[in-house]
């Protein structure tokens, strides 16, 4: 991680979305943790505490709903930020109403200020195929992003956490192709780094890969092994090149304990009260 006095995000204000979910949430702590301010876009519940809302001063909450262009453009030209990080989640299978009215809100904001947003690699051929390059939009693409504050308890990594923390077990899932699994602070960094990318090259479209590439099923089993305390062991595979000299930052066995401490703290709270994130 950047040191706070040398970081470009130092004293910026910046505008997330998404700003309490799990990457959003994780994307703000190291803005922070870089000496930024956060706007955080928020809906009509209470910010949580796992994104930072209590570091006075530096997190400024706005209400309102990701495809209003009015709301959106006044956050940007209210709180004067640099840039904006477009993480709130959609419905893949419906019209992304969110995405195109944050593009158009940043370009009636006086200053041009570079939108990031986060995609699936599984899009990637798709995208370069067929999308439409926007000036002011660029994406961060990554596999399964897993990690402590991540509710969606369905996923592979959540799933087997908590299977084991309450002695039901890791269900062994049904065995699939491979994907890529990177931890939420290491996709979260990789954000950052495209958003600098953007502000002095333009927009981009950046695929990040963190080498952990396992089915579902080999997941499971080697959350089972991190539970146990047993070596954790990933497949061999050709070590992926990145953009912008990324690459993650701590061994999987380490996150993988980090995530498991965060999901039986998940378990004994109840699941349903704020949780602080790692920081």
């Amino acid at each position: 991680m950047m040191a706070e006095h040398t970081s470009p995000w130092r004293g910026r204000r910046v505008l997330v979305t998404g700003y309490t979910g799990f990457l959003g949430g994780a994307v703000a702590r190291e803005l922070f943790a870089c000496g930024a301010e956060v706007v955080g876009l928020v809906n009509d519940r209470p910010a949580r505490a796992s994104t930072g809302a209590d570091r006075q001063g530096r997190v400024h909450l706005v209400r309102g709903r990701t495809d209003n262009v009015f709301r959106l453009h006044s956050a940007m030209a209210v709180h004067e930020v640099a840039a904006v990080f477009h993480l709130a989640t959609h419905d893949p299978f419906a019209e992304d109403r969110g995405t195109h009215a944050v593009l158009q809100a940043a370009k009636l904001y006086a200053r041009r200020v570079p939108v990031v947003a986060a995609r699936p690699l599984q899009q990637l051929s798709l995208a370069r195929a067929g999308e439409a390059r926007d000036d002011y939009l660029s994406v961060a693409r990554f596999g399964e992003v897993f990690g402590p504050g991540d509710r969606k308890v369905f996923r592979t990594v959540p799933a087997a956490a908590i299977g084991l923390l309450t002695g039901d077990g890791a269900a062994v899932p049904p065995d699939g192709p491979p994907r890529d699994f990177v931890f939420v602070r290491d996709a979260a960094r990789a954000c950052l780094r495209v958003a600098e990318a953007t502000i002095t090259d333009g927009a981009g479209d950046y695929p990040f890969r963190s080498g952990w590439l396992l089915t579902d099923r080999q997941m499971t089993a080697v959350v089972r092994d991190a539970h146990a305390g047993r070596p954790v062991v990933v497949p061999d595979s050709a070590a992926p090149t990145n953009p912008l000299g990324w690459q993650p930052a701590e061994p999987l066995a380490e996150v993988l304990d980090e995530t498991i401490a965060w999901y039986r703290e998940f378990l004994r709270i109840g699941c349903t009260a704020p949780l602080r994130a790692a920081a």
